[in-house]
């Protein structure tokens, strides 16, 4: 039996308007992210024609009497339509930043490049903590590819959903009048959970395909009875207009990337749904029908992929941090050029144009015999291939990758060929080229990154790792009858790795306690520190109260990068801390901070991408009356306190007022200021000499 929901969607009329929605769509998400470096919103409505077009297509074919029950035929149907133009993008973008743009060369984005063939992009994004960035020459070519991963994983529920409407047909249930219902309540419930996500962690909610599913169901509902609304002429024109007015406004009114997609997301996604509603009747309707925007329309795919890659990799070439009005031009211009020529050479002739094939039908065997026949088969075939080629030669970028960092040792270097610190007391450094490589330096992390034993960013701060990972997480001599607790930041954390030497050679634990960008205080007597590190401190003194160390040792200096700050200062609310230790007879060792690398404006400066960029070593490095004070801010506190000691770490960065990027054929930094584990490592022998009394 036939329902009506299946009777209308056979008849549904295309909309031609929709094209030219989605075109003047993804143009205004290029024009916001060119030239006014927000999100205009022109994504959600985006996915919500994917919705419309792509699911209203799915449920279409199978109301037919003899739809296909093969998935094969709409996944490989999906995959011709959206691979082709981004294999092609992807391909161009791994050739331009991987080998003109060394500060591309980041793990992050190397598996970005993976996660972005499998259509997982926004998870892997999600992951790495990424928040959805302006243009600089710095962010990943690759960010915008999260909504592509969206609409991919929405394209395979929707095809699995079709699936299961023909196979309950053959079985004699008809499930059709259900798929109505099932959509409106996933609808409602993702809209619910982005509404809730939004207050919780909007970096995430951004990227999730459960909070942004209401957009694309959403889409299927008006697909399924948009088409029922019946309406006078003259107030369909009306809300085409004004649905498209709301459309184009949306960047303006919406900070779309702090906002969507949740309730604010109604604004763009409830214009577009009026003009869908408005049935293509009025002026507006068909100015958006009219050749030049469907064209936009049909490119919009392409233009989306490209215009990304093209700005942020013309903007580290050319060395700028922002985007100039000719850059601009040129950069709109170049992607609508390079998108109709995507669309016209490479997506066209290698869409699947066939109507689907009914039960039974021997597709596969047609088309083998087309290749003998057909010059245009065999070219589309040879198309196919070159972009095979290009599919291999992406999947393989991961895995080299992974293959490199593995053999760079980490902090096992040769010290007769790369002695790094030890040069500070007298070993030589033969004429070698430094180590790690420049590229991969900065992916090389310790183990109390890569064992979960930091308290990151968004982790709970009512917990320490060590209490959670256990004896995963305390180094050195894990049977040592002495303990060393290091706590602190991310600056205080890398002296683990010499500490974990030590310790194994002489005997004591290491135990971090250590949060990103959360020095150990009491009190933040400056009010520049976030809540959660406030909280965390207060575990971390809590438990060295009740551990009594033989020792703690943190970092004893910093810059006030939180106001801009570039030079080592004493923060006030270290003071608190180091009381708090010294009325408890606890011994501590506050060290010298290491120099920051910095651009004028305060913004970061990797090191080793520096030297692979220029081979300066000096010029890479740091001046060190750029950084350091005439003397150590914190020796006159700590020094006069008992069982405290201020170690002057200048030299062992800093010789004849300059602090290089490499010392004894080692790269002593991973980025602008965090020092790398092989550098860290060789300072062994130097921080023994300043804590062995306290052991």
């Amino acid at each position: 039996m036939i329902t009506q929901e299946q009777k209308a969607l056979r008849t549904v009329p295309y909309r031609y308007d929709l094209d030219g929605l989605r075109g003047i769509a993804i143009a205004f998400v290029v024009l916001f992210h060119v030239f006014v470096g927000r999100v205009s919103g022109g994504v959600d409505v985006f996915l919500l024609l994917s919705g419309y077009f792509f699911l209203g297509s799915q449920l279409r074919y199978a109301s037919r009497d003899h739809a296909s029950a093969n998935p094969w035929w709409p996944i490989w149907r999906t995959v011709r339509r959206l691979l082709p133009g981004l294999l092609l993008v992807l391909g161009a973008t791994a050739a331009v930043a991987l080998t003109w743009l060394p500060q591309m060369r980041r793990v992050e984005i190397i598996d970005q490049f993976t996660a972005s063939l499998f259509y997982v992009q926004n998870w892997e994004l999600a992951a790495q903590d990424a928040d959805y960035n302006v243009a600089s020459d710095t962010v990943s070519p690759l960010q915008h590819l999260w909504s592509m991963a969206v609409q991919g994983q929405f394209y395979l529920l929707a095809i699995a959903l079709a699936m299961i409407v023909i196979w309950l047909r053959r079985a004699g249930i008809n499930l059709s009048r259900w798929v109505g219902p099932l959509l409106a309540a996933v609808t409602v419930v993702s809209f619910l959970y982005a509404w809730y996500l939004h207050g919780q962690d909007q970096s995430l909610n951004y990227y999730s395909t459960w909070a942004r599913m209401w957009q694309l169901t959403l889409g299927g509902l008006l697909a399924l009875y948009g088409h029922r609304v019946t309406l006078h002429p003259r107030l369909q024109g009306l809300l085409t207009f004004v649905g498209l007015a709301m459309v184009l406004s949306t960047g303006v009114l919406f900070d779309g990337a702090a906002l969507f997609p949740g309730p604010a997301a109604l604004y763009p996604v409830g214009g577009a749904v009026l003009v869908i509603l408005g049935g293509g009747q009025g002026a507006t309707a068909g100015w958006l029908a009219r050749p030049v925007m469907r064209w936009l329309g049909d490119i919009a795919y392409p233009l989306y992929l490209w215009h990304w890659p093209l700005l942020i990799l013309s903007l580290a070439l050319l060395e700028r941090d922002a985007v100039s009005i000719p850059h601009g031009v040129a950069v709109v211009a170049a992607s609508v050029v390079l998108a109709d020529l995507t669309h016209r050479l490479v997506e066209k002739p290698l869409r699947q144009h066939a109507k689907r094939p009914t039960a039974g039908e021997a597709r596969a065997r047609a088309a083998r015999a087309q290749l003998r026949i057909s010059s245009a088969a065999r070219a589309r075939a040879v198309g196919g291939a070159a972009l095979a080629v290009v599919l291999v030669g992406l999947l393989t970028v991961q895995g080299v990758w992974q293959a490199r960092l593995s053999s760079a040792d980490g902090a096992a270097l040769d010290p007769a060929q790369y002695p790094g610190a030890r040069v500070l007391l007298g070993a030589e450094a033969p004429d070698v080229d430094p180590k790690p490589e420049p590229d991969l330096v900065g992916s090389i992390f310790s183990r109390v990154w890569t064992e979960g034993c930091i308290s990151r960013f968004g982790d709970d701060p009512r917990v320490l790792p060590v209490d959670e990972q256990g004896a995963d997480c305390i180094f050195g001599d894990a049977d040592g009858d002495r303990e060393v607790y290091v706590v602190g930041g991310s600056h205080a954390e890398q002296w683990v790795v010499p500490l974990n030497a030590l310790g194994q050679e002489h005997g004591f634990k290491v135990i971090p306690l250590v949060r990103q960008s959360c020095p150990t205080f009491v009190e933040d007597r400056a009010g520049v520190f976030e809540p959660d590190c406030a909280e965390f401190n207060e575990r971390v003194v809590d438990r060295l109260a009740e551990a009594d160390p033989d020792l703690v040792l943190s970092t004893a200096t910093r810059p006030a990068v939180e106001d801009g700050g570039r030079v080592e200062e004493l923060p006030e609310s270290y003071l608190t801390f180091w009381e708090f230790l010294a009325e408890r007879d606890i011994p501590f060792v506050g060290l010298r901070d290491n120099p920051w690398k910095t651009f004028e404006d305060g913004s970061e400066l990797s090191v080793p991408l520096c030297v692979l960029d220029t081979g300066d070593l000096y010029g890479c490095g740091v001046g060190e009356d750029e950084f350091y004070q005439a003397s150590d801010p914190a020796a006159e506190i700590l020094d006069p306190l008992p069982n405290a000691k201020a170690v002057d770490t200048s030299g062992w960065y800093c010789a004849d007022g300059q602090c290089p990027a490499v010392i004894g054929n080692i790269f002593v930094y991973r980025d602008g200021n965090h020092l790398s584990v092989p550098y860290v490592h060789s300072l062994a022998p130097l921080l023994w000499e300043e804590i062995a009394e306290f052991l």
